[in-house]
């Protein structure tokens, strides 16, 4: 039985590192999109409105500033999850 027991535990120990994994590859894979998006949308107005390259440093900001806020809300996330455990 308590082999079993031990067995049980590894594998939800292993399901639990591996969705930790995605998290954390997801988290910085939205931060590069973020800022990538951001540039892309600065250049073609830039094109656009002949101001090159004023807005695609404007957008490229507000990149940042996104995925900040992508990591400002995982950490709540994480803080809330870690609360629900100790408690």
């Amino acid at each position: 039985m308590l082999e079993k027991e031990r067995m049980l535990q590894a594998e939800t120990g292993a399901k639990g590192s591996f969705k930790a994994f995605i998290r954390y590859s997801s988290l910085g894979i939205e931060m590069g999109l973020s800022v990538a998006i951001g540039i892309a949308i600065g250049y073609f107005l830039d094109r656009y409105f002949e101001t090159y390259p004023y807005l695609t440093i404007v957008f490229m900001l507000f990149g940042v500033a996104s995925g900040l806020r992508t990591v400002y809300r995982l950490l709540k996330r994480l803080e809330k999850e870690s609360e629900g455990n100790n408690g």
